[in-house]
């Protein structure tokens, strides 16, 4: 695959993938961010040898969509724990772990 044919191709699923960020699809989220990685791991075999002069300003282009995408998936992810954390209780301490408490008045020798 030639280089731009890859670059054309990033610049597809970086699309692709603030579509499925704003569709909210975990599904299509998921399949995108593969299809994303899979094609990034191209690019940067494809740039090996380096950047060609011409494509230096669409490779600055994609890092700086790619920066934007993590940041968008950031403030879903983040979005997401606080919709959990707000839908189930907080975790209780551990029945058999460690304990500030003393135990059960029972087991205490007297004095």
């Amino acid at each position: 695959m030639s280089l731009d044919n890859t670059l054309s191709l990033i610049e597809a699923q970086l699309q692709d993938m603030q579509a499925a960020l704003l569709s909210s699809d975990p599904q299509a989220l998921e399949q995108t961010a593969t299809q994303l990685r899979q094609a990034a791991a191209t690019l940067s075999q494809a740039l090996v040898a380096g950047v060609p002069a011409g494509t230096a300003e669409r490779v600055q282009a994609i890092a700086t969509r790619l920066t934007l995408v993590r940041d968008q998936l950031a403030r879903v992810l983040a979005l997401t724990e606080r919709q959990a954390a707000s839908l189930l209780p907080p975790a209780q301490g551990v029945t058999y772990g460690p304990s500030s408490a003393a135990g059960a008045r029972i087991y205490r020798a007297p004095g």
